[in-house]
């Protein structure tokens, strides 16, 4: 099995932009200092261009699938504060 590297994500807003942009999730955890969920995603060169697009403003999503995404993470960090 091969192990990939892992970046630790806190933003929501770049959070939904990357899995509207098709980006997977990896892993999920409680931050149990900060009161926050920490999101982890796999360290690929697209997901480095799609942090840039977002930083840069220069990707355009599909409105549905950033409203469907948002809906998804949402819902992930919701269960996330339960546990």
């Amino acid at each position: 099995m091969q192990h990939n590297k892992l970046i630790q994500i806190t933003d929501k807003d770049l959070m939904v932009f990357l899995v509207a942009s098709g980006h997977e999730i990896k892993k999920v955890q409680k931050d149990p200092e900060r009161n926050r969920s920490l999101v982890f995603f796999e360290v690929t060169s697209q997901l480095n261009d799609s942090i840039l697009a977002f930083t840069n403003k220069s990707k355009i999503i599909n409105i549905g699938d950033y409203q469907a995404a948002e809906r998804r993470v949402k819902t992930l960090l919701s269960m996330q504060k339960i546990s």
